[in-house]
């Protein structure tokens, strides 16, 4: 399931990527003053668009985020300092731009464009004949027109009875949490039962200084874990740690500040919940033993 979350949120990265070379090379071709045809612009905009991307990459380390807390694990998730940089290589390309394009234009291919223009307008002014007379209704029942207004009011009255209001990104994210502790072969109960389970529960290891234990933070935070207020935690570093101590693989790790100290509440494919802080990893409980 790790493998299939990951390549997910590599595919939406591409289509993110995607959409920013499209958008900006779009906005940075409008600093063009010349004339060019279709192609060279669609060419033209999606290399410039790569080159603010590869521009934006190369800045965003460079810009602070601003921010702390949950505003900043939001902030690093979503990238928000490569879209700052975006912004800013685009400006600067659109400016580039306006400023080599000044006074060059290209007048054979203006003079084709004319001419094509030409041809149209010739041929609209001849359909116009044919149509005169007719009222808008009159136009708009020829079979042709018909069949795209069918198809339209269709289409949008099958989205609006179909139409359950906007979703719910809180209830989204709750679903797919619950959703993953199921195929974890848990459910709520048995999370709640294994976060109060920590008062009759003698850990057979002590914990290192400076820990607490994965049972004491679930049972803390069991509300929290329930309702999924938690931040996620994203620091590769500490999944690694995880993972390389306890042998078992990360399928979902949330941030939670306790006693002054940030802790990793890891929950793994094997059904164990682990809890590590900076470089020390604390230990894992199998919640198979307990519920």
């Amino acid at each position: 399931m790790a493998d299939a979350i990951s390549t997910l949120i590599q595919t939406l990265w591409i289509f993110v990527y995607l959409c920013f070379v499209l958008t900006t090379g779009w906005v940075i071709m409008k600093g063009f003053r010349g004339y060019l045809p279709w192609h060279m612009k669609l060419s033209g905009r999606l290399g410039f668009g790569f080159i603010a991307l590869m521009c934006a990459i190369a800045l965003a380390p460079i810009i602070p985020i601003g921010a702390t807390g949950l505003f900043k694990l939001i902030f690093n998730v979503i990238q928000i300092n490569l879209f700052v940089a975006g912004a800013i290589s685009t400006i600067v390309l659109m400016l580039s731009l306006f400023l080599i394009s000044n006074k060059i234009y290209n007048t054979r291919g203006m003079e084709k464009s004319l001419d094509k223009m030409k041809l149209r307008l010739e041929k609209a002014k001849s359909i116009e004949k044919e149509m005169s007379g007719k009222t808008m209704m009159q136009r708009l029942l020829r079979p042709l027109n018909i069949i795209g207004i069918v198809v339209f009011i269709s289409f949008v009255a099958i989205a609006l009875i179909n139409f359950r209001g906007f979703p719910d990104p809180a209830k989204n994210i709750q679903n797919a949490t619950g959703n993953m502790i199921s195929d974890l072969g848990l459910s709520m109960d048995d999370i709640k039962m294994a976060c109060s389970f920590i008062q009759g529960y003698n850990e057979t290891t002590s914990m290192p200084e400076g820990c607490v234990s994965p049972l004491e933070l679930a049972q803390n935070f069991q509300e929290d874990i329930l309702q999924n207020s938690l931040p996620v935690y994203t620091d590769s570093a500490i999944k690694t740690l995880i993972e390389s101590e306890s042998g078992e693989s990360v399928e979902l790790m949330y941030r939670i500040e306790y006693r002054q100290k940030v802790y990793a509440l890891a929950i793994t494919t094997k059904q164990s919940v682990c809890s590590a802080t900076g470089s020390l990893f604390c230990g894992c409980i199998n919640l198979g033993s307990l519920v």
